[in-house]
């Protein structure tokens, strides 16, 4: 089980907030079967929706996740630094987000979809950053723009569902007329150990368990909220088994989710039932689709060929490029100097690392 070591908020305008302001509690009341009809109607309101800003989150890069760092650095929180040298050097050899974690996982059965991974080596631990960029090696049906559009619709219809069963306090109730603005993220910082390497990253996370109070050990009282059509072919069935269900389950067993809400909609949005799925059920779900531990074995594979490559540097104006080709199913990389993007570890980070507390 993965260990909570920290928390943070991001406000609409995605500034950085050491606090709870940002949690939510699930409150909408859901059976003890797990499952009730609805009527959820994720358009509403959705025309005067704010999205995320993704011009912020590609130009910040880890910079949230180093606020962070830098923090309980100062704070001397020996879970994740080491408290026997002045530098206050990180006890952990990677530091990266929970998506990075999530496209890992899913590469051996990715054939649509390419990745980027940004890597830089500091003080002994290697930082990994996704770079998210516009769907050029997608599909034909992503690269369409009117489809494209009717995606991101979609999207937004998941961020409306968790206004309909989520509130700002234990206990109040979901209040869905409330402006939408999904710039807004809690996040939660967690270590595990895969493999024997060890990892500090990040992940926003959807609903605490009304019952519970901040603060927490680890995720199992926490949800996620899901969305999906009704699925009503075995077709249909196949599909989702095939490309979403491994998905789900990564995304909450990296961060020690027991438990996803899904929303059943129709084309139109409309959520009529909902039912709470067992994230350790998905893998028997999905035999002869995927399987769990190969899945696994890439994520720690190429974490270790990662390490391999950068194990000469700890320059953090060095920086390498890893990338997924999905359809010549290989995985390259070349040393560049920073001069290609942004560096990964700003100055203001650096210098501070390299200042006794």
């Amino acid at each position: 089980m993965p260990k909570a070591v920290g928390t943070f908020s991001l406000d609409i305008h995605r500034k950085y907030h050491s606090d709870f302001s940002e949690l939510r509690y699930l409150t909408f009341d859901i059976p003890e079967c797990g499952s009730c009809k609805v009527k959820f109607d994720l358009r509403k309101g959705i025309s005067d929706a704010i999205d995320k800003d993704q011009e912020s989150i590609k130009q910040k890069m880890l910079d949230d996740m180093l606020t962070w760092i830098l923090q309980e650095r100062k704070a001397d929180n020996g879970s994740i630094v080491d408290l026997q040298q002045p530098l206050r050097p990180l006890l952990t050899e990677f530091v990266c987000f929970r998506g990075l974690l999530t496209a890992l996982i899913f590469t051996p059965y990715e054939n649509q979809e390419g990745w980027k991974i940004l890597a830089t080596k500091f003080q002994n631990t290697i930082y990994l950053w996704q770079i998210k960029e516009q769907r050029e090696n997608g599909n034909n049906f992503s690269r369409n723009p009117r489809n494209a559009k009717r995606m991101q619709e979609m999207t937004m219809w998941g961020f409306k569902f968790e206004q309909y069963l989520c509130s700002a306090t234990p206990d109040s109730i979901p209040d869905p007329r409330q402006p939408l603005n999904t710039n807004a993220e809690f996040c939660c910082v967690l270590k595990t150990k895969l493999a024997g390497k060890s990892l500090l990253y990040g992940a926003e996370v959807d609903a605490l368990q009304k019952e519970c109070q901040p603060p927490f050990k680890n995720l199992e009282n926490f949800v996620e909220l899901k969305t999906n059509r009704h699925i009503e072919t075995e077709r249909q069935n196949d599909s989702f088994l095939k490309f979403k269900s491994m998905k789900w389950w990564a995304q909450s067993f990296i961060v020690g989710i027991p438990k996803i809400v899904v929303g059943y909609r129709d084309d139109d949005g409309v959520v009529s039932r909902l039912k709470t799925i067992e994230v350790k059920q998905l893998p028997k779900e999905s035999q002869g689709f995927w399987e769990a531990k190969i899945g696994m074995n890439f994520c720690q594979g190429f974490l270790e060929f990662a390490r391999n490559c950068i194990s000469k540097d700890s320059d953090s104006n060095i920086q390498y490029l890893f990338e997924f080709n999905p359809r010549k199913r290989t995985v390259s990389f070349c040393r560049e100097a920073g001069e290609a993007c942004r560096n990964l570890l700003p100055s203001w980070y650096v210098e501070s690392m390299q200042e006794p507390v």
